[in-house]
């Protein structure tokens, strides 16, 4: 146990040492952000409904409403993102031939790999609570709408369950890579890639029935769904209480990309979506183990 723990804290203080690697582990996160101040946030509370003078909103309920539809996307990315740039110990190590060290040792093999995934689902869940608890304070302080404690844990529960999900993928695609090169391309693209094809970046209504579909498959779209379902329950109640029509509600929840959309246009209920998607991430978590295996025998 005391290998595994010193190997999981030896990737974890490499990782944190590396400024750069933190930094553009976080550069999707950023992209987004900037994204959503500079237009897109203000796009979901513009329109018709929003502009009406007998039901006026003011500029803190619709930055609540921002809030949720923006960090219900953002803390997803950062799950991804931030699982994959701490990978990067994986490749180096790979590519620097130092996991010949760690094979010389006592170490069992499994540890070893197991490491790797550890510490990525330890630098990913702090720091994506800590993002989510700057989150919650933001917006009670800005908006004075506060999110119940019950949000609060449950929030909290996902984000570890998503960087499970998320960790276990990333891995998987690094023992895919042979060269740091092809791990810095992966990582620059991957996040901006995911955020188009899950309807993060930009509303599913407005990129079309067909990238409905696509986005559909993937594990991260439903991810977010289920997030800003959750950060714009009270936003939504809001709402109601000011006498929106539920319809009309649900006719924002799709363009906030808050509306369950199914699986390859069928009705498959939300529980089932998350256990495959685990199943799923626990299959390519084994497949990661067994390349990893290959490569440190040769």
């Amino acid at each position: 146990m005391h290998d595994l723990v010193s190997l999981t804290k030896r990737h974890i203080l490499k990782f944190l040492r590396d400024k750069t690697a933190v930094f553009f582990s976080f550069l999707s996160v950023f992209i987004l952000l900037a994204l959503y101040f500079l237009f897109i946030g203000a796009s979901y509370t513009s329109g018709p409904l929003f502009e009406n003078p007998l039901i006026p909103f003011s500029k803190a309920e619709k930055n609540y409403i921002i809030a949720g539809v923006m960090m219900g996307g953002i803390l997803v990315i950062n799950t991804l993102s931030l699982s994959l740039g701490i990978m990067g110990n994986l490749i180096t190590d790979l590519e620097q031939k130092r996991l010949d060290a760690f094979l010389v040792t006592p170490v069992k093999r499994y540890k070893i790999i197991l490491s790797y995934y550890l510490s990525s689902i330890i630098v990913t869940s702090v720091l994506t609570l800590f993002m989510w608890v700057l989150t919650y304070f933001y917006v009670g302080l800005t908006t004075s709408f506060w999110y119940p404690f019950e949000t609060f844990l449950v929030v909290s529960l996902l984000l570890i369950l998503y960087t499970l999900i998320s960790a276990s993928l990333m891995i998987f695609l690094v023992t895919l890579l042979k060269s740091v090169n092809a791990f810095g391309t992966l990582s620059g693209v991957l996040g901006t890639f995911i955020g188009f094809m899950s309807g993060i970046y930009m509303p599913l209504v407005v990129l079309g029935p067909s990238m409905k579909y696509v986005a559909s498959v993937l594990p991260f779209t439903h991810m977010s769904i289920i997030l800003k379902d959750i950060l714009l329950e009270g936003p939504y109640q809001m709402m109601l209480d000011k006498g929106i029509p539920i319809e009309a509600i649900n006719d924002i929840s799709q363009i906030h990309g808050a509306s369950h959309i199914g699986f390859l246009g069928l009705d498959v209920p939300m529980i089932w979506i998350m256990i495959v998607s685990i199943a799923l991430s626990m299959l390519l978590l084994f497949f990661a183990y067994r390349n990893m295996t290959k490569k440190m025998v040769k």
